[in-house]
Parts: C-alpha cells; structure tokens; sequence
C-alpha cells in the first residue's frame, strides 16, 4: 500500500501521467466513503498493472520518459479536518496509511485537471454530485453506491457504468466490484496481495451494520456473503470475537469526540442538501448542545454555509442504540420540515418530538434510519416549500 501510495502522489504532484482518474468519496468523509475510494483506487491501480502488456512494451520504451495512468483516491474534506474524522484517522493509522499520502480537496485544483482533458472521475458511496462538485457530471465513469437511486440529478453519461444497490456498506458493493473484475481477468490476487485493502472492507462493513445488530436492521444477505467471503481470505481463526473487537474498537474512535468543540463537531460529518445543513454527530444531539457556544456555532455555521435550516442528527451506542435529533431555522420553515419528516412513510421515521424553545427536537425511534433515508423527504420539501 504505501508503495502504490508513494509512487501515485509523486507522479500526480509532477504531472508525469498519461491520463488521471480519481476515485471521489462523499462530502462527510466517513469511513465507508474513505475506505471504499481508497481500496477502489487502489484496486484500478492493481488490475491497470496487471492488465497492461509489460513485456511487449519494455523492450519499446525509455523507463527515464515513460509515463503511465495513474490512479488516486481524492477525500472530499480539507487536509485540517482530516483530525476531525476520528475513525477514518485511528483505522488508516492501525492500518500503517501515512496520512502524509493522502490526498485532500484542497490539495489540488481539480477544476484545471479535469479541464485538460485527462480526467476521468469514479463516484463512491454518494451519486448525487455536491454543488461545488457539479462540474465533474461530464467526467463521471463509474459510479457505486448504496444510496436508493436518485434519478433527478441524474446528469451523466449514458455509458456511465454504475453499480448502485441498497445494502448496509458501500464497501460490500466495493468488494462485489473487485471480485467481479478479478474474475473477468482470471486474476484472484488483489485480496491477498492487498491483504490491508481486505481488512479494510471487513472492518467497514462490521462497523456499517453494527456487526450484523437486529435492532439496527442494515445489514443484507449481500452484506453476509461478502464479509464471509473477506473473512476467509483473512483465514480469521475465532470470526464472532475478531468482529466484535473491531466494532468496539471503531465504535470508540468514532464516539471520542471529547476534544472536539461544537464548531468542529458540526465539520465532523457534514451534508448540505440545497439549503439544509446536516451534520450526523456520534453522540446525542441533545448531548451536543450542551456543549458550550452550541447554538452559537449552529447559527454561524448556517451563516457561513449559506443555508436556512440546520437538521442536526444525533447516534449513541454506548447504552443499547439511540438516535434523536433536532431542526434550526425560521419558524414556518422549520415547522413544515418537521411536520413532513413526521408524516414520512417509506420509511417510516418514526420521530417523536419533545417541547423546546426556539427550535424542535425529538427523539427517533426508528433506529435503523441513518442520515441516507432523510435524503428524500428533505428533496421533496425543498421541491414544494414556499416562502
């Protein structure tokens, strides 16, 4: 891994590349979108080395001027906040990925690479480009998501190959891709020459499903077969007390936040849909607003992002699963979003709110519910919603 990292992000800074493809994660930067654009880029890269006719072409070429394609993950935060992604930072960290490899937003003007022409971009974990990003559509190749489809800001290509299936974890679809292209090549070996790759998927999958937890109600068959799968390449010995002692390993680097102050928590895991700013937090939202300047920095935050309504969703897990959260913003706005969350059917959320000033808050019992099903709800107010 961090001789494939290494080698890419020299020849990305020096521009010696034929042609360029970033492998482009969501805008919250979670794990799942982490893990799925690093382990994908990483897979283009194996199977272009493998695939390309060395032989014929060495006895042909000057290695001092040859230049090849280049595949990179491009994490969509910038390089400051990477501390704020505490799971992503302990999980790369255990894995030996020097952040120093990694590759930022902010660390390259992808407006100018993807306007010399040399560009291609893959979408993971999300098919709905943000609004800073909507200038890539035209560049889009390949899409794979776990995301119920969206077709109204569908604006690709028609030869866009997409992968786009409702299971607990990007990484399964991830995994089912690699295992597919491995089979059409008649090569098996990415998952045992890129074992931190494979254990990568386990582990993002073990967290996205809660270990396969009843209660949560993520996880799919698709989801099963393809851990069962990682997990004999890994040749696990004892599987039930390896997943359990990832999930408490990443539940907790997820959950430490305690350094963390309101302003950042909000940067944490963002996603602005229109003009809706929503931030998932690991602990409670009621928790988070007792954190001091707490409304302050929500106001500011809405202010600085250019939005009217603030839908802060709050996760704990360290008593059983609980999951609340809360909307900030003018009155009759804020009134409407709740009033349509309520009456939300597929899914149902199933949202119980409690009596505050100044703003709603209200428990969600629901608790297989994630920050993806408020997606839709969200675009149906913002399509009707008259001021």
């Amino acid at each position: 891994m961090e001789d494939y990292l290494t080698t890419t992000i020299n020849l990305l800074k020096s521009k010696n590349y034929v042609n360029l493809t970033i492998v482009l994660g969501n805008e919250s930067c979670d794990l799942d979108s982490a893990v799925s654009a690093l382990v994908y880029a990483c897979f283009l890269h194996w199977q272009h080395q493998n695939m390309k006719c060395k032989v014929c072409t060495r006895t042909k070429r000057d290695d001092s001027t040859y230049k090849d394609d280049i595949f990179v993950a491009m994490f969509d935060v910038d390089r400051r906040d990477y501390a704020l992604k505490t799971e992503v930072a302990y999980c790369f960290k255990e894995h030996g990925i020097n952040e120093k490899l990694l590759l930022f937003r902010d660390d390259i003007d992808i407006k100018a690479l993807v306007s010399e022409e040399r560009t291609s971009i893959v979408l993971v974990d999300h098919h709905v480009l943000s609004r800073k990003f909507e200038f890539l559509a035209p560049h889009v190749t390949e899409i794979i998501d776990h995301r119920p489809i969206d077709n109204s800001n569908w604006r690709y290509r028609d030869d866009v190959r997409s992968t786009i299936e409702t299971v607990g974890s990007c990484c399964t679809l991830v995994s089912q891709r690699i295992r597919d292209l491995c089979g059409l090549m008649g090569k098996e070996g990415f998952f045992h020459d890129f074992a931190v790759c494979t254990d990568l998927l386990h582990g993002v999958i073990i967290l996205d499903t809660v270990n396969f937890s009843k209660d949560i109600k993520k996880a799919t068959p698709h989801d099963e077969v393809t851990v069962e799968f990682l997990e004999g390449i890994l040749k696990l010995i004892d599987f039930e007390t390896e997943r359990k002692s990832k999930l408490d390993r990443l539940v907790a680097s997820r959950s430490d936040v305690s350094s963390l102050n309101a302003e950042q928590l909000l940067r944490k895991d963002l996603k602005i849909v229109g003009d809706v700013f929503i931030p998932s937090f690991p602990i409670l939202v009621e928790e988070f607003l007792k954190k001091p300047n707490a409304l302050e920095a929500v106001n500011e935050a809405l202010g600085l992002r250019g939005c009217s309504l603030a839908l802060l969703l709050g996760m704990d897990l360290k008593l059983g699963i609980r999951r609340d959260g809360a909307i900030f913003g003018p009155s009759d706005k804020s009134d409407a979003l709740l009033k349509l969350l309520q009456e939300w059917s597929s899914p149902c959320l199933q949202l119980s709110p409690e009596s505050t000033s100044g703003w709603h808050y209200f428990k969600q019992l629901n608790l297989s519910a994630s920050r993806k099903q408020y997606i839709s709800p969200i675009n149906e107010f913002l399509k009707n919603y008259k001021e």
